[in-house]
């Protein structure tokens, strides 16, 4: 019969047939172009499959077959070796299964202390040492605390209001601004599972060159009673662990467009420092209740990128009443060559996005719209296959990423 019906018949595909044809296991009879296989191959591939049942390997396969072409296991000889190599798989199947007997305590040691785990040690809430900064975005008037739930050096609960109309409510421990777009922004964000499962090793490994370069910026410099800045933490967020090694008298800001976001960045800050102080606002026009110029420092972690995706106008122009004379910025940004068709895909998927985002001028464009400019920059490598959370990626493209240092001009 030909290999088509062979196949059929013994209920594998033909490409098993054609592999098991160069490795040995099977050897038909060739006539011009043509395979034809006999009563010996349905005996060799009715072997193979017993003995894939057993956990052989095809290599064992082939040595088991190999030595039955040539004595046939007629001989009492030849049985007994038969029988010798069915023990041996014997015993190797025994000691594998005690090593994977000891890997599944070892397993359920590990998930049985997860659950007891208690890793929300301890609550925080929005730090008394931020009310001084609260104003109001439009007319820069000190916001007023009301009905206020405040325990220890904490506010759980309560609202920030302004005579001229503004509101912000502290829900849980986390401002909540009226600044808050309804785009698909606020679907995901980096810690939902779905999105952990749509970003791939290759990016996340770019990712994190970029957050050991910014570590070792911030490590040269005391950075204590600054505040420290971090906005669109949807995309990705400065890692929580290594924030914690970071000045602990620092006061650290994380602004995001969603609510679950936060409350999972607070979970993970909470547990690798509890003691740090930490305020989260729910924003997503950077429209800030501070007072303008409080702003030391910048943390980028692709938070610009993120922003105007969903803006066409530049993060920066909205950050500048924010920043002072000495704010620095530290971060990472990302960027395709100018002729990748990804730019198109972009402003396909984002018409509202700027027009200038990832690509190669967006980064000196951003800075000089709030008066900064570089003084730093390295190209940390890049990726050709991010994920599907980057959904405007096209095969194959270089996704390349910047990292980056800027301080404010002489001038500004």
């Amino acid at each position: 019969m030909k290999i088509g019906q062979f196949a059929k018949n013994v209920g594998v595909t033909v490409d098993t047939v054609r592999h098991y044809m160069e490795l040995g296991l099977l050897i038909p009879t060739k006539e011009r172009t043509h395979y034809y296989f006999d009563q010996n191959c349905i005996d060799d591939m009715t072997l193979i499959m017993k003995l894939k049942d057993l956990q052989f390997t095809l290599q064992e396969i082939h040595r088991v077959i190999s030595i039955k072409r040539v004595t046939h296991f007629v001989d009492i000889q030849e049985i007994d070796f038969y029988l010798k190599v069915l023990i041996e798989k014997k015993q190797n199947l025994l000691q594998e299964k005690e090593i994977i007997n000891h890997s599944l305590r070892l397993l359920d040691e590990k998930i049985e202390s997860i659950y007891q785990m208690n890793v929300a040690a301890a609550v925080t809430g929005v730090p008394i040492t931020f009310l001084s900064m609260f104003h109001c975005p439009h007319c820069q008037k000190a916001l007023h605390l009301t009905d206020a739930f405040i325990k220890e050096q904490y506010i759980f609960t309560g609202a920030l209001h302004c005579a001229c109309g503004y509101e912000a409510v502290i829900k849980d421990g986390i401002i909540v601004t009226p600044d808050i777009s309804t785009s698909p922004q606020n679907e995901h964000y980096i810690y939902d599972q779905q999105m952990i499962e749509e970003i791939t090793p290759s990016f996340v490994s770019l990712l994190e060159k970029g957050n050991q370069w910014i570590f070792n910026r911030l490590l040269r410099q005391d950075f204590s009673h600054k505040v420290i800045l971090e906005t669109n933490v949807e995309t990705y967020v400065f890692p929580p662990k290594l924030l914690c090694s970071l000045t602990p008298d620092a006061l650290y800001v994380f602004c995001g467009n969603t609510m679950e976001m936060l409350r999972t960045l607070k979970r993970k800050i909470e547990h690798f420092n509890p003691g740090l102080r930490v305020l989260y606002i729910v924003n997503s026009q950077l429209d800030l209740p501070f007072k303008h110029a409080v702003i030391d420092v910048v943390i980028d972690v692709l938070s610009f990128n993120d922003f105007s995706l969903f803006n066409s106008y530049l993060p920066l122009e909205k950050l500048r009443p924010y920043l002072n004379k000495e704010t620095i910025i530290l971060g990472y940004t990302a960027y395709y060559d100018l002729d990748a068709k990804s730019h198109q895909q972009l402003r396909k998927l984002y018409p509202n996005s700027h027009i200038q985002n990832i690509q190669p001028l967006f980064l000196e464009n951003n800075l000089l719209s709030g008066g900064f400019q570089l003084v730093e920059k390295e190209c940390i490598g890049f990726t050709d296959h991010p994920g599907e959370y980057i959904d405007y990626h096209m095969e194959n493209e270089k996704l390349y990423c910047m990292a980056y240092a800027a301080h404010r001009k002489i001038d500004t």
